[in-house]
């Protein structure tokens, strides 16, 4: 089997259900509670013998993800405590061997899942655990000092661990028993990496390929490009700012916790949130992997259950736009909301309901347009191009009727496959925004690593050799305000300020300086740098390039240039 039929399901899919459970849950604080709180092995194993949840259901748990529109479930199989959710000849610290409830809960889902149609996968927690002695402990937390995750608190001794003998003998014949007693799994999950070789890693990867050629391997198996995986993981609850350029996946919790916590500061997402997410990351081509914490007794909560039955009621009306598609054609995402794409079929995702929305750059003939909640509810729309500009137009007049209240599915049929001019257009609003996703980068340094990260943002920007341009239309002449912006660290000590910029619009130059401008800040939003105005005569084509005099790298973070903006004046 090729790389490209093992993951046509999962491309399918978008939509899968994660699952953190385990000893933890008895605590009811979180999955990392006993490294937070520093609880001895000794001590954290006697949960084992309290752990008994009668109330688990395979079956209602699996219904559950399946009506809201999940089609996988990567369940926590081992986490960082070093406890099997399944029975393991490795180690008695499992859920059969080790607890008053001695049943094997992964034999029931996987018989659940077969039964509803649903992928089972299994979350492991491969180099990184608080239980056993040879596991990995140090990892980098920064670019001059080592931070400690794994358990320092029992084995203190850092000369005496050897992952490789963790490896041996506990990754790879667990790995082995959970591809070969429950049928077909969909993934190995794997978590932080931390500092496994690379060899090690692959060590992991060929041993599930031999066993299971079907099997998905995510990123977080090793930080190494070269190890054969099958996706990206992005960081827990990240979301991009741009398609990753790879077939990607992000981890969200539903809550604040992964784990069951029920603390008071606990706080659950809304509903329209959550479709809200699925939907964003649906329209940059990635998969969404929604989080629960199922409670020690075996239930999912019931706030978690109610979001996720009205994600479910969204998406058995609309789940033809998420499933199976590829993200928006478009450069740029509209102000009113998201577009998924699918073959001729073109789902414009309307968060805010307006009288009339429009599509600039396709050059595609529409066939017609209407909800996908009622095919038969046509709705009117205008195709144009603008002269002299050259500008395809798409035009579409909402209809006044109750959108849903959470975002209302648009079907643009159309005659081919997408075909769109790129071409950066001033927005309705009449603001242009020149991104750095839009950006011409010239890399005219000798050693430039200048490139444009999955946040939108350009990383790396050490040289002033390299410069950045924009070709751009602006339909209304006039007096613009023009501003910067730039990504900024929770303090001026961890990022870098005091660059010097030089930008020319027109044949109009402006000169500008970064700073922080927040002292303390720690919200991470982007520093907004007023530069200045200009003036643009007419409506036509312009150009805008953006230079630096001076870089400051002190801290090799550079210049995380995100967009110039260029906002119409009041006179």
């Amino acid at each position: 089997m090729t790389s490209e039929e093992r993951i046509a399901w999962w491309r399918e899919s978008r939509f899968g259900m994660f699952i953190h459970w385990g000893l933890y849950s008895l605590l009811a604080r979180g999955e990392w509670v006993q490294f937070f709180e520093r609880i001895p092995v000794k001590e954290y194993e006697k949960l084992a013998n309290e752990f008994n949840p009668t109330r688990f259901d395979a079956d209602e748990w699996v219904r559950l993800a399946k009506n809201a529109g999940m089609k996988y479930i990567v369940i926590t199989a081992k986490h960082h405590d070093g406890f099997s959710m399944f029975k393991t000849e490795v180690s008695p610290f499992n859920i059969v061997d080790g607890t008053p409830y001695g049943r094997e809960i992964m034999t029931d889902l996987a018989r659940a899942c077969e039964r509803e149609g649903l992928k089972l996968c299994f979350y492991y927690s491969h180099v990184r655990e608080w239980r056993h002695p040879h596991a990995q402990s140090l990892e980098a937390q920064g670019a001059d000092w080592l931070g400690n995750y794994g358990n320092f608190w029992d084995y203190r001794d850092e000369r005496s661990k050897n992952l490789q003998t963790y490896i041996d003998e506990f990754d790879k014949p667990q790995l082995k028993e959970l591809l070969t007693q429950y049928g077909p799994i969909g993934i190995i999950w794997f978590d932080t990496p931390s500092l496994i070789r690379g060899d090690q890693a692959q060590e992991l990867v060929d041993l599930i390929r031999e066993l299971q050629p079907d099997c998905l391997v995510n990123s977080r198996v090793a930080d190494n490009e070269d190890v054969d995986y099958d996706y990206l993981s992005l960081g827990d609850c990240e979301i991009p700012g741009i398609p990753a350029g790879v077939d990607w996946e992000t981890p969200m919790t539903i809550c604040d916790a992964w784990g069951y916590n029920a603390l008071p500061n606990n706080k659950y997402r809304s509903s329209e949130e959550l479709i809200h997410q699925l939907v964003d990351i649906a329209s940059l081509g990635g998969n969404y992997l929604l989080n629960v914490g199922p409670t020690a007794d075996g239930v999912i909560p019931e706030q978690a259950q109610k979001l996720l039955k009205a994600v479910g009621n969204w998406m058995n009306v609309n789940g033809e736009a998420i499933y199976g598609t590829k993200g928006s054609p478009f450069a740029k995402r509209p102000q009113w909301g998201r577009i998924t794409s699918k073959g001729n079929m073109l789902y414009l995702h309307v968060y805010e309901w307006r009288k009339l929305i429009s599509l600039v750059g396709l050059k595609n003939n529409v066939k017609r347009c209407y909800l996908l909640s009622d095919p038969s509810f046509g709705i009117g729309y205008k195709q144009f191009q603008d002269n002299p500009l050259g500008i395809h137009r798409l035009e579409i007049e909402l209809p006044l009727i109750t959108p849903d209240p959470y975002c209302t599915v648009l079907v643009v049929e159309i005659e081919s496959e997408p075909d769109v001019d790129q071409t950066i257009i001033q927005e309705e609003s009449n603001v242009i925004q020149l991104s750095a996703i839009q950006a011409s980068i010239h890399k005219e340094a000798e050693e430039s690593t200048l490139k444009l990260a999955r946040t939108g943002a350009l990383q790396d920007w050490f040289y002033p050799e390299d410069w950045l341009s924009w070709d751009y239309i602006a339909t209304q002449p006039g007096e613009y305000e023009v501003q910067l912006l730039v990504s900024s660290g929770s303090s001026s000590q961890e990022w870098d300020y005091g660059h010097e910029l030089e930008i020319m619009i027109n044949h109009q130059k402006l000169l500008c300086r970064v700073e922080d401008e927040i002292t303390g800040n720690l919200s991470y939003q982007p520093l907004t740098i007023k530069a200045g105005r200009i003036k643009l005569e007419k409506v036509a084509h312009y150009n805008a390039e953006l230079k630096a005099l001076k870089i400051n790298r002190t801290n090799l973070k550079g210049l995380p240039f995100l967009s110039l903006q260029l906002i119409p004046t009041d006179e």
